[in-house]
């Protein structure tokens, strides 16, 4: 199951208040908690995606047994209002549109206690293979992957890396509480200091993060990248190989390759600004 925190350009990732989780099935969203669905609200995205093949989202409000309102996104839903829901139960269907398409395909959830777990097993060799490919990209699962709990990404700094990079310009090293530097082949990147643990946040540019709903907010509304062009996004799974997806056109490389997620970013890293 792939599940990131801070791929997404959305301010609640930036904070560190939500989380996009996908399922097992890569298909169909299954609730994570007991609750009941206090409202639905179909809306139209007008953001510009040329991957979506729908132009409109879903608001789902679950309420949880402790009294928690959790808010979910990017699921058509086979639920309705006043609907008890179970851990488990099938609640929709993941949506293409235009806040997920070119991502891999997930719900957004916002109203969780977001916790992370310190580093369990650390390995920053970045070998994996091609698992799906498509015309605009394709993904890697990690074969050499490193974990935090029941977590597991891709090695990277001393942590796990959960980023969409050079695009939203900001990033995740999960499962530490500190570290010297970020450097990501040629780039390096600035330290965010924040009050959670096991987790250190980066930026390309100093105060990106700070003054993100003053300036790049805007950006990630209109579908433009924050810093660059995009590259590569690294995602977690948990008890499940980590994905790393590259947006290369038309790539050389077959599903079932063995590859190296270090050397094809070194490789390209004329991308970065």
């Amino acid at each position: 199951m792939l599940l990131s925190y801070f791929s997404s350009g959305f301010p609640s990732h930036v904070k560190g208040k939500a989380l996009d989780l996908s399922s097992d099935d890569m298909e169909y969203f299954y609730s994570p908690f007991d609750g009941r669905i206090e409202r639905i609200e179909k809306f139209v995205v007008g953001r510009p995606n040329r991957f979506a093949e729908v132009n409109y989202d879903y608001l789902i409000l679950l309420r949880r047994e402790n009294g928690k309102l959790i808010k979910i996104l990017h699921v058509e839903p086979f639920i309705t209002v006043g609907e008890e829901i179970k851990k488990g139960d099938k609640l929709g269907k993941f949506l293409i549109n235009p806040y997920t398409g070119g991502d891999f395909l997930h719900a957004h959830i916002e109203g969780l206690r977001i916790k992370f777990p310190k580093l369990t097993k650390y390995d920053e060799r970045g070998i994996g293979k091609v698992v799906n490919k498509c015309k605009n990209y394709f993904d890697v699962e990690i074969i050499t992957y490193s974990a935090a709990g029941n977590l597991r990404g891709l090695g990277c700094c001393g942590g796990l890396l959960n980023a969409s990079l050079p695009y939203a310009g900001y990033g995740g090293i999960i499962g530490i509480d500190s570290v010297n530097e970020v450097k990501i082949e040629n780039m390096k990147f600035f330290i965010r200091r924040i009050k959670k643990k096991n987790v250190v946040m980066f930026e390309a540019r100093k105060g990106l993060i700070k003054n993100w709903e003053y300036s790049s907010s805007f950006k990630v509304l209109e579908g433009k990248p924050i810093y660059g062009l995009p590259l590569f996004e690294a995602v977690l799974s948990i008890n499940s190989l980590p994905r790393v997806r590259f947006f290369i056109k038309n790539s050389k490389f077959n599903e079932g390759d063995e590859v190296d997620v270090w050397e094809l970013i070194n490789s390209s890293s004329s991308l970065f600004p």
